[in-house]
């Protein structure tokens, strides 16, 4: 049981009803710190009329989630609506127009979604600090500018414990800023940095990247699934005249070549086999280069139902960019936890020798595609891979969220 002096505070901009994986993570580590008895308090923005996948996560909790109204006023128009006649068209160009000239002279990353309510998260935050006797604040970023409320914490609450909390890297999507804007934020993170007491990631190289850059106190809390998601009926797929391969999720930038290797792959199994391939997508993108014949595409679907659609394949597509390889997410265990192969399709790195190495899947490249084939064909009939006995349990959330209160208490 967790101590009785850890009252946390859990910020998070994006957070259920909102479908975004940053709030995905939050939701379910506060579920089972909830649950673990852990004093708990959740500040996230307000979505309104926003619905996700993970509502019901925080059913169990929902009173202790306190939300941010946030401010749209400051969003230009011509991001918050589409022209529909000849004087909207007008309105949208002049208002890109405007905005064109008016971003170079702002601070820092103006795309960033938190970039003007950091003020009233740490309005918010301080009230609930005062109110719940809170000791310690994590903060979850991205997007990033909103944790500038750590710094006014920090100077009015110095003897909290604070925690940053990073999914991603600060410095991605920089590179269309002004010199003096990459500055800003450059600046801002380390003042951030020196506020927090701990740093959290998901994965071994952003620990090694985070340490290495702010010699601070880092702490690698993975990507998770939840055991209760997973309904894992096995289907006997042995007598089945087709391979059907699967794909859900969104798309990322810079997979062209992955697509094409995708294409490849389908044509050369399919020279042994009939193969069915389907690909459930969030988003739009790579309309074009996903076109063959084999490949159909379908909307995305909800969570039990692509698991349903995953019982009933014989393999799991992944597909990750050049700057995720070394990234094992949520979806990835939870493509482990589901007993299904993966045919990962990316750069070499920890999620391809991961999946070799415990015999989840295989990572086919141009080199070794029709050596792999001849593998996958046969593993259709024989399911050697994925290996049944491999240990998700330290996979879970409820696993995690133990030892991250382990953590939270060492500080």
């Amino acid at each position: 049981m967790p101590k009785k002096d850890l009252h946390i505070l859990v910020i998070s901009y994006y957070f259920p009803p909102f479908q975004r994986v940053g709030g995905r993570r939050w939701a379910k580590h506060c579920k089972y710190l909830n649950r673990m008895g852990v004093n708990m308090q959740v500040l996230a923005g307000d979505f309104i009329n926003s619905t996700s996948a993970w509502d019901d996560d925080i059913k169990e909790y929902q009173d202790l989630v306190t939300r941010v109204q946030l401010n749209r006023s400051n969003v230009p128009y011509f991001k918050k609506t589409l022209p529909q006649n000849f004087l909207n068209k007008l309105k949208w160009k002049l208002s890109l127009w405007l905005w064109n000239i008016k971003k170079i002279y702002l601070k820092g990353n103006y795309s960033d979604a938190s970039v003007h309510v950091a003020d009233d998260f740490y309005k918010a935050a301080r009230k609930i600090i005062t109110t719940k006797s809170i000791n310690t604040v994590l903060l979850s970023v991205g997007p990033f500018r909103y944790s500038e409320a750590l710094n006014s914490l920090k100077n009015e609450f110095p003897h909290l414990k604070y925690i940053i909390d990073y999914r991603d890297y600060w410095e991605d999507g920089l590179n269309q800023l002004t010199q003096k804007q990459i500055n800003y934020e450059k600046e801002l993170q380390i003042k951030v940095v020196q506020s927090s007491d701990l740093i959290i990631v998901p994965n071994m190289e952003m620990k090694s990247h985070y340490e290495l850059k702010f010699s601070k106190n880092t702490y690698c809390l993975p990507h998770c699934f939840d055991e209760e998601d997973i309904k894992n009926k096995q289907v006997d797929l042995s007598d089945s005249e087709n391979i059907k391969l699967i794909y859900g999720g969104a798309f990322y930038n810079d997979i062209h070549d992955n697509i094409e290797l995708i294409k490849k792959t389908v044509d050369t199994l399919s020279q042994k086999n009939k193969v069915e391939v389907e690909f459930y997508v969030s988003i739009k993108g790579y309309e074009k280069e996903l076109t063959h014949p084999l490949i159909k595409r379908f909307d995305f679907i909800d969570t039990e139902q692509y698991f349903t659609k995953i019982q009933k394949s014989n393999y799991v597509i992944l597909i990750l960019p050049p700057n995720r390889v070394n990234a094992m997410s949520s979806k990835f265990f939870e493509l482990v936890a589901l007993r299904k192969p993966i045919l990962y399709f990316g750069a070499k790195g920890e999620v391809s020798e991961y999946l070799v190495i415990y015999r989840l899947g295989y990572h086919i490249t141009l080199e070794n595609m029709n050596t792999i084939i001849n593998d996958i064909y046969n593993n259709a009939t024989t399911q050697q891979v994925p290996d049944k006995n491999y240990d998700v349990s330290s996979h879970t959330f409820k696993y995690q969220t133990k030892l991250l209160i382990d953590k939270l208490e060492e500080l």
